[in-house]
């Protein structure tokens, strides 16, 4: 009647990387209704993966640019299931500099300025 216990370690959710690679790594148990099979899913593609005989498991995965959604279920003989979901967003466009402007203009030599930077990302 208890579904099993998941805790993934990685990845930190909401997490924003420039890697298309991630590693999904955590640990199951059900003391009950052992074994326990987690499958991990990423977008819309899901896959077993095989859990140790402590209850771990890692799977690696290859991001897609933007928000990628990361569902880990693990689930008991008794059929009942535990979800843990994850959203990973890929960023490998580097930010722009959308314009400079120096205050004052035209700077005089040994005075105080201001340099203001505007960045879009």
């Amino acid at each position: 009647t208890v579904p099993p216990t998941l805790t993934l370690s990685s990845p930190a959710d909401k997490l924003v990387t420039n890697v298309a690679s991630c590693t999904v790594k955590g640990t199951t148990n059900d003391v009950t209704s052992s074994p326990v099979t987690v499958t991990v899913k990423l977008n819309s593609d899901a896959e077993t993966v095989t859990v140790g005989n402590d209850g771990s498991f890692n799977k690696t995965l290859t991001l897609t640019s933007g928000t990628n959604t990361i569902i880990v279920v693990a689930k008991d003989s008794a059929g009942k299931t535990t979800t843990v979901t994850r959203t990973v967003t890929l960023d490998t466009t580097a930010p722009t500099i959308k314009s400079v402007k120096i205050t004052p203009n035209p700077v005089n030599c040994g005075k105080t300025f201001v340099i203001s930077v505007e960045v879009t990302d």
